[in-house]
Parts: structure tokens; C-alpha cells; sequence
């Protein structure tokens, strides 16, 4: 089983994040309006800076229309 450290994983889903929002050709701010999350706060999230709930995670999920298990698979 490998040991990873919280802050690593939070620094890799914000990198998913970051690709999932590229893919769609979107911008920061147009997914943080679109998931009601303030941009500030989208930015540290996707800096891995900021520690997301499941129900913010989820939000951005469903804008970027990925899966949860999409976003953590193999973290």
C-alpha cells in the first residue's frame, strides 16, 4: 500500500481539476460561477491550497459532467 501525504493529494486532484477544465475549454472563473463557488476559492482548489468538502467537490464534478471516481481514481 503506498503512503501519500493529504497535501499531495489535494495537490493532484487540483491538477485533474485543472485538466478536466481545460479539456472542456473553460475558464476558471466561468467553472467557479457555474459550480457557485467563489474564483478566489476555486483557484486555491486547484492550487491543491485549499481542502474542498465532498459537496464542493461535487459541484465541480457535475459542471466539468466527470465522475467523482474520475477525479480520485488512484489517489
Amino acid at each position: 500500500m503506498k503512503t501519500t501525504s493529504i497535501d499531495s493529494v489535494y495537490k493532484e486532484l487540483g491538477k485533474r481539476i485543472v485538466k478536466a477544465r481545460s479539456d472542456k475549454g473553460m475558464s476558471q472563473e466561468k467553472l467557479a460561477s457555474a459550480s457557485s463557488i467563489d474564483r478566489s476559492h476555486m483557484g486555491f482548489i486547484e492550487q491543491g491550497r485549499r481542502k474542498p468538502t465532498l459537496s464542493t467537490l461535487y459541484k465541480i464534478s457535475q459542471t466539468l459532467n466527470v465522475s467523482l471516481e474520475q477525479l480520485f481514481k488512484g489517489l
